[in-house]
C-alpha cells in the first residue's frame, strides 16, 4: 500500500469528505434513526460543510488523510461553543474510510487536529460521541476525560452522548508515542 499522507483539505478533497461522512454513518451509526439516515444527501452535507467552514476559516478547519489522491479519511475542529468553556476547541468530526481502518489513520487525525488546537492556542478541547459508537472506546483509549453525558436528538431519537475533554499538549505527546511503536512493530 502506497505510504498515508495528511494534509489540510482543499476545496477539492470536500466532495470527497461529504461521501465519506454519510459512508461512515450509515456504517456505523445504525442506532440513528433509519429515516434520519436514508435522508443523508451529500449535495447538502457539502453545502453544509461549506458553509461552515465560512463561518469562521481560522478555527473551522479540516484535514485529511490520502492514500496517493484518494482521500481515506478526515478530521474537522472548530470552537466550542458549550460547556465546559475552559475547553475552547472542539473536535467536530473525525471518519475514516471503512476499508481503510486498523491502519492507525484514526491516531494520525488526530495528531494533526492537536496541533492545530496547539497552533490556534486552545489547549483543551472536547469530542461529543454518541455512547454508542464504536468511536467511544477509541476516545477512551486515548485517555479522553468523561466530562459529561448529556441527551441529543438526532432524528428525533433520543441518545446518550459522552463529552470527553483532551488536553492538546498531552495527546500529541501520547499520540507520537503510539505512532513510533506502531511504526517499529509493523517494521518489525
Amino acid at each position: 500500500m502506497r505510504p498515508i499522507s495528511y494534509h489540510p483539505a482543499r476545496e477539492e478533497d470536500l466532495p470527497a469528505t461529504a461521501e465519506m461522512f454519510i459512508r461512515c454513518l450509515r456504517n456505523d451509526y445504525y442506532f440513528k434513526p433509519e429515516e434520519y439516515l436514508k435522508k443523508l444527501d451529500r449535495q447538502k452535507e457539502l453545502a453544509g460543510c461549506l458553509s461552515w467552514k465560512e463561518e469562521d476559516p481560522k478555527n473551522n478547519l479540516i484535514f485529511v488523510a490520502a492514500v496517493g489522491e484518494k482521500i481515506v479519511g478526515y478530521v474537522s475542529t472548530g470552537i466550542n461553543t458549550g460547556e465546559p468553556l475552559e475547553y475552547r476547541g472542539e473536535l467536530t468530526g473525525l471518519f475514516v474510510d471503512p476499508d481503510y481502518r486498523g491502519l492507525g489513520l484514526g491516531l494520525g487525525l488526530m495528531r494533526e487536529a492537536g496541533k492545530a488546537f496547539l497552533k490556534l492556542k486552545l489547549e483543551k478541547f472536547v469530542v461529543y460521541n454518541y455512547r454508542r459508537s464504536v468511536a467511544n472506546k477509541f476516545y477512551r483509549g486515548l485517555g479522553g476525560i468523561l466530562l459529561r453525558t448529556e441527551m441529543q436528538n438526532p432524528g428525533d431519537k433520543p441518545l446518550l452522548t459522552d463529552v470527553f475533554g483532551f488536553d492538546s499538549r498531552e495527546l500529541l505527546d501520547l499520540l507520537e508515542g503510539a505512532i513510533e511503536k506502531r511504526k517499529k512493530t509493523e517494521k518489525g
